[in-house]
């Protein structure tokens, strides 16, 4: 009777062959398939569609995926880009010596940030990244802003300054990452401001890749940001 109650007492408990999983085992092993279920559940939250559902948890659910699980999912895309985003900066800076004002010429920057991940394979910068939600955010400040037209002239100012606010923390971090960049074209400059234009290049048809001549693929502009004022130290 006593080994009758005993193995019926062990019925419920997980077993091998030697017998029931210890309890530091099945202790880990839920403890895993926890942490499994709340890395798949914030992964279909976060790849979700825009919605109030996901505003109401996106921020712990971001908090939690973009610092280590953060991916660009364009990759598996249906439709490869057919374009290519440029932005290009210019300063407004002191000559060093004679104190002379200056505005530099346009320099393209982000063709070569989008490049840089082939020079460290192993662990390539995420820098692309950034420049990408910069782009997104242009292209979607432009989007709101060129409907603007369609309201009366006396509700277009209040309408703008509401999307200024808006996306002002976007520009926030443009005028920092955009400083680093110019102190890094720059480096023994007086920057005072710098600014950024945002264009679009379409992409050269693959089966025109090899013509001779080249086609010129025409820039089109999309944003062009006001003076920022330089924000020294972000580059230290």
């Amino acid at each position: 009777m006593r080994v009758l109650a005993r193995s019926r007492a062990s019925e419920g408990a997980p077993r091998t062959a030697s017998g029931p999983l210890p309890l530091k085992v099945r202790i880990s092993a839920l403890t895993a398939l926890a942490a499994v279920a709340v890395y798949c559940v914030c992964c279909l939250v976060y790849n979700a569609p825009d919605s109030p559902a996901k505003d109401r948890v996106k921020g712990p659910v971001m908090a939690f995926m973009e610092p280590a699980f953060w991916q660009d999912w364009q990759l598996f895309g249906p439709t490869p880009g057919n374009s290519d985003d440029l932005i290009y900066l210019r300063a407004r800076m002191r000559l060093p010596g004679s104190g002379k004002t200056v505005v530099t010429s346009p320099v393209e920057i982000e063709q070569a940030i989008d490049r840089s991940p082939r020079d460290f394979r192993v662990n390539p910068t995420k820098l692309p990244g950034v420049l990408l939600a910069f782009d997104a955010d242009a292209n979607r400040y432009a989007g709101i802003a060129n409907k603007f037209q369609k309201l009366p002239a006396a509700e277009r100012d209040a309408a703008r300054r509401r999307l200024d606010e808006q996306f002002k923390p976007a520009f926030e971090e443009m005028q920092r990452f955009f400083s680093v960049q110019a102190k890094t074209l720059y480096p023994d400059a007086q920057i005072i401001a710098v600014q950024t234009t945002f264009k679009t290049r379409p992409v050269v048809p693959f089966s025109a890749r090899y013509a001779q001549p080249r086609p010129r693929q025409h820039e089109h502009g999309v944003l062009a940001t006001s003076w920022l004022p330089y924000v020294p130290g972000v580059a230290a």
